[in-house]
């Protein structure tokens, strides 16, 4: 009956977002005055003679799935742009708050969140090399896979390539790859500020300073935000979830000797202090004043020294960075250091690319413990037929690493992987594309080693992750509508994941030992869907109705020794990997009037984890499997220029954001409940 509720409550949802659509459209062509339509868009990617047409996707230059500047068109994998429109349109104060609303699985916990895409990836933020999902900053890791420690005010774009990229990116790139573009200074300065407060005592600001002469362009961006404790769906108060501050700055500063040549610093920092119960917050009846709790503080930084270049004749390019950095976690003393280094070359002809380089990653423990290093070699290349209309691409990573620490010694071995692909466009606006690809993930050296029987026993007979996935997709970029569909199917062998294990553990928790699941399978299809209705008709407005989703129509584990128990049976399910994740809304702007709005509905679907609130888990640390409950949260977002000049300088606007606003339930991940309604207001002054 929960279930059934649960499930009209989402139907009832999805009709009062079509109807508040419906309405926003009909008000949209109410106060907008006709014009006449304006020419096509140039077919065959030669740009837009009409400034008012919308960008070309397949000639939108990403960087994050060859390493180097690739126009979409020959791209073979499944690759998503979050642009900077879609930022400012945003309620999101963090990048994982934005890719939650796009449609991506994640369960936020004050100072932690991992994200997921196609179902890899750990979903409580853990240190990069541990993860599935590699996380990239200007195209570099970070050592960070925490995507609540990092800011929105000076990221340019989100690039999102879903599914392995492990020839380009190494190990941890097995599901995919979100790489964060920080902005970069122009000619024209840019400033702005903002403050803002809402629901549970939340304040928040913000700074973006941009700029560059004589050469030297600095992009600079700090943001802030603190709240009480949150209030769930429903109006109850969860005690001892507070968030003290969440701190992220970010610079981009750059020096050109010439238009080819830019030496360039890049620094990233990130620091939350938050408060959880030390015994779970729920069930109900703990969820008091007096209810236990610790303080958490997580941070990162890094800093990246690069250097990038190119013939006169734009025929080779060559690039080269350095970067450093910690990830600190407290009270677990998850202290982690960084060291990455990368040199790449590249060569552009009319009919051929190719790209070059080698990588070289080392993290360790501090104080120093444990060590893991990698050292990578890869190529890969792009071969153009048929007028440009067959692309074809294929790709080679060498990898040895090696893990050191007290319990194993010494472990050292190697990896060898690839990738191919063809994109065909048979029209100017479609195109079919094919990839396959391989993946994997070097097991850590705590994890081989364990924690010194505290939680965790040591196997010293972990394998390394692999996967290998082939998609299928076509992608169509007509005038004013963009449409994308996939379908993959990845086989996920070696998995790794803690499991109960017998043994002597001190820590009073039970043991627990990282172990290998023979094989897993996820399988499913991919879409996404954007129109913008009113430039269609000739209209000056902008209403875009848009829908992304991810449907796991298989998510499989095929290690029977290592199945789940749901209700005393044998579950195969993957656990923690829902079966939808769906996004839709609707995008209005009336330049005339200086106003925008989004309507954003985020919805996953059911998925099996533990129930830790039927559980005293001082004494027992395991938890029967459930079915979460299921939900659909809408975010809303005004905002309106109340003085602007010429030009869009001195521009002061007002900013409504309505989170959660049919007060839906958002638990992501069963005892960690996300906030109910609650409502944001902001003043933002851009020179």
């Amino acid at each position: 009956m929960a279930r059934t509720r649960s499930r009209s409550r989402d139907l009832s949802v999805s009709a009062a977002l079509a109807l508040v659509s419906v309405i926003f459209v009909l008000v949209a062509y109410g106060v907008a005055p006709l014009q006449a339509a304006g020419p096509q868009a140039p077919q065959g990617g030669q740009g837009n003679a009409d400034p008012d047409s919308p960008p070309r996707i397949f000639d939108t230059v990403v960087v994050t799935a060859t390493r180097e500047q690739t126009p979409t068109r020959e791209i073979t994998s499944n690759v998503t742009v979050i642009d900077q429109a879609d930022i400012a349109l945003s309620t999101a104060k963090t990048v994982i708050d934005l890719l939650v609303e796009q449609g991506f699985n994640s369960a936020p916990s004050g100072d932690l969140a991992g994200v997921q895409i196609r179902g890899f990836g750990q979903l409580s933020g853990p240190p990069e090399h541990t993860n599935t999902v590699l996380i990239l900053v200007n195209g570099r890791r970070t050592g960070n896979a925490n995507v609540t420690l990092l800011g929105l005010t000076n990221v340019e774009r989100v690039e999102i390539i879903r599914g392995p990229s492990a020839v380009q990116y190494g190990s941890s790139a097995m599901g995919g790859v979100i790489n964060i573009i920080t902005k970069r200074g122009t000619a024209v300065p840019d400033v702005s500020f903002e403050v803002g407060g809402g629901g549970d005592g939340l304040a928040r600001q913000q700074l973006a300073v941009s700029g560059s002469t004589r050469g030297l362009d600095v992009a600079l961006g700090v943001s802030n935000y603190g709240r009480n404790d949150l209030t769930a769906s429903g109006g109850e108060r969860w005690y001892h979830t507070s968030i003290d501050h969440n701190t992220n700055v970010s610079v981009d500063a750059g020096y050109s000797f010439d238009p080819d040549h830019r030496a360039s610093l890049t620094y990233t920092r990130g620091d939350i202090a938050s408060r959880l119960s030390s015994s779970g917050i729920r069930p109900a009846s703990a969820n008091t004043p007096d209810t236990p709790y610790t303080d958490y503080r997580t941070s990162t930084d890094n800093t990246a020294i690069g250097y990038t270049g190119r013939s006169s004749d734009q025929t080779w390019d060559w690039a080269a960075s350095y970067a450093f950095g910690n990830y600190d976690q407290r009270p677990y003393a998850n202290n982690l250091d960084t060291r990455f280094f990368n040199a790449q070359g590249g060569y552009a002809h009319e009919r051929f690319s190719a790209s070059f380089g080698v990588d070289n990653y080392t993290y360790a423990s501090d104080p120093s413990e444990w060590s893991m290093t990698d050292t990578g070699l890869y190529g890969t290349g792009r071969l153009r037929l048929l007028a440009d209309q067959l692309v074809l691409s294929a790709g080679l990573r060498f990898d040895a690493y090696a893990n050191e620490s007290p319990v194993i010694a010494s472990a050292k071995d190697t990896h060898l992987g690839g990738s191919v692909g063809a994109a065909f466009l048979p029209q100017a606006w479609l195109k079919l594309r094919a990839n396959y690809a391989e993946g994997f993930k070097v097991p850590s050296p705590q994890q081989v080693a364990g924690d010194g029987a505290v939680y965790y026993l040591a196997n010293l007979d972990l394998q390394p992750e692999n996967s290998k996935t082939f998609e299928f997709g076509a992608d169509v970029d007509a005038s004013f509508v963009n449409v994308g569909l996939t379908w993959f199917h990845a086989d996920w062998n070696n998995k790794i994941t803690g499991l109960s294990a017998s043994g002597d553990c001190s820590g009073g928790f039970g043991c627990y030992q990282y172990q290998n699941l023979k094989a897993s399978t996820l399988a499913g299809l991919e879409g996404t869907l954007s129109a913008d209705v009113a430039r269609a008709l000739g209209r000056s407005i902008s209403v875009a109705p848009y829908a992304t989703f991810t449907w796991l129509q298989t998510r499989k584990n095929r290690d029977a020794s290592q199945f789940i128990l749901f209700e005393g049976q044998p579950d195969d399910t993957l656990p923690n990997t829902p079966e939808w994740m769906v996004s839709y809304g609707i995008k209005y702007t009336d330049p005339r009037l200086k106003f925008s709005a989004r309507l954003n509905a985020a919805y996953y679907g059911d998925l099996l984890t533990q129930d830790w609130s039927v559980v005293d888990y001082v004494t027992v640390f395991s938890a029967p499997y459930i079915h979460r409950p299921t939900g659909t949260v809408v975010n809303l977002s005004l905002d309106k220029a109340i003085v602007a000049l010429a030009a869009g300088h001195n521009k002061l606007s007002v900013r409504l954001d309505v989170n959660n606003l049919f007060d839906g339930a958002n638990e992501m991940y069963w005892t960690y409940p996300g906030q109910g309604r609650n409502v944001y207001l902001g003043l933002r002054y851009d020179y």
